[in-house]
């Protein structure tokens, strides 16, 4: 009952992450540009920590860690079009790659849409303080 309950819980979150970047799509994204993009953002355990800094003219550093096992996520591609940034990467020890397309919502939260073996939609936020944590 308790597996049940908990998988209910994970789909509704799910739904309510859909909806929630569904509803701040529709017309509050901000223009996607380096200065929304530079920082420190997490999903909060439910993908990778992504560290954004300007490494010249319009051009990024990213790096990317997993949430789950703290190993690098090898950045293969990004680009930034229209109001998005999309980030190509693979996890190497698994094999695992996916495309993610993030979304400014505010300056500090944005929304990713994974296209991958395990699609799904992640919420990030800006770490204000990051050294402090």
């Amino acid at each position: 009952m308790k597996i049940v309950l908990i998988k209910k819980f994970r789909i509704m979150k799910k739904v309510f992450v859909l909806l929630l970047g569904l509803i701040f799509l529709s017309g509050t994204a901000q223009k996607m540009s380096i200065k929304y993009l530079e920082g420190q953002w997490t999903s909060n355990g439910e993908g990778t920590d992504i560290t954004i800094e300007k490494a010249g003219i319009n051009k990024l550093t990213i790096s990317e860690i997993s949430s789950y096992s703290g190993d690098e996520v090898k950045v293969l591609n990004y680009k930034i079009e229209k109001n998005c940034l999309y980030i190509e990467t693979i996890f190497e020890p698994t094999g695992f790659k996916a495309i993610s397309k993030y979304i400014i919502i505010n300056e500090n939260t944005m929304v990713a849409d994974i296209v991958s073996d395990q699609p799904g939609q992640v919420i990030y936020k800006r770490l204000i303080n990051p050294k402090e944590q």
